[in-house]
């Protein structure tokens, strides 16, 4: 299979618009089978597209999140919480199929760069 014709992120202004990220492992395959345990991960991959940025999580200020089953919400939302802490971006979450029949949750975001 190809790669997906995309870029890990893309800036407009003070912008950054982060691709959904999805639950790949250092080995880029989804070993954990859990919401939480995806969620968690898909995270990871996300605050380190923003550090490639210089940017952190507190810079995000939208997300867009696809799970595939609704049942595992609150697993998803803790995962979630425990990440941003006491920050709390705009989200919109969506119950959805994924591509990757092994994903549970995908995560995109929005980031405003700090102005300097």
């Amino acid at each position: 299979m190809k790669p997906p014709h995309l870029a890990q992120a893309i800036e407009a202004g003070p912008l950054v618009f982060v691709s959904g990220q999805l639950p790949f492992d250092a080995a880029r395959s989804i070993s954990d089978a859990t919401m939480g345990g995806q969620t968690t991960q898909a995270l990871s991959n996300l605050r380190a597209v923003l550090a490639g940025l210089g940017l952190t999580p507190n810079d995000v200020v939208k997300t867009t999140v696809w799970l595939t089953d609704a049942s595992a919400f609150q697993a998803f939302n803790d995962s979630y919480a425990e990440f941003f802490g006491d920050h709390r971006p705009a989200r919109s979450t969506v119950i959805s199929q994924l591509v990757l029949p092994l994903a549970l949750v995908e995560i995109e975001a929005v980031a405003l760069r700090p102005v300097s």
